[in-house]
């Protein structure tokens, strides 16, 4: 699934913002929900993982909106938009090594290595805090502007 057209727009508004870069072109994402994105994001237990340009969701999180359309959680949306957009800034390579680096180095600090800790070195990731942020800071951004999103 993509974006539709008004969501695609007004996200793109945003990151210009976020971003400082009038001049910047949202890339085209695919959300993938079927049986290959549950398997991944429950095997993992996530919400989401970003590859490239394309997005695998956990189901479950798809719902319908008022014209019976398929929709995701906004944060959730941007937060994998911000992980497509650090994926071209330092090229899918790049991305992923140093991704799983920070997560390795975040986790080599921890006492233990049960689930909290994996956890934690997760959310300690500079892509994941950047992706946070821009998540948040887009729902704030959407509420003082009174934008809804179709």
């Amino acid at each position: 699934m993509k974006l539709s057209r008004n969501s695609h727009r007004t996200i793109e508004i945003y990151f210009r913002e976020f971003l400082r870069d009038e001049s910047f072109s949202l890339p085209l994402t695919h959300f993938y929900a079927g049986n290959l994105s549950k398997f991944v994001t429950l095997f993992l237990k996530i919400n989401g993982i970003t590859i490239g340009r394309r997005v695998l969701v956990l189901p479950e999180l798809v719902s319908l909106n008022r014209n019976n359309q398929k929709k995701l959680p906004e944060d959730l949306v941007v937060h994998e938009i911000m992980h497509v957009i650090q994926y071209k800034k330092v090229g899918f390579v790049k991305f992923l090594y140093k991704y799983l680096r920070d997560y390795w180095v975040n986790l080599q600090k921890k006492e233990k290595w049960n689930a909290a800790s994996r956890r934690t070195a997760y959310l300690e990731i500079p892509f994941e805090i950047e992706a946070r942020d821009a998540a948040q800071k887009f729902l704030e951004w959407k509420e003082k502007r009174k934008i809804e999103m179709k």
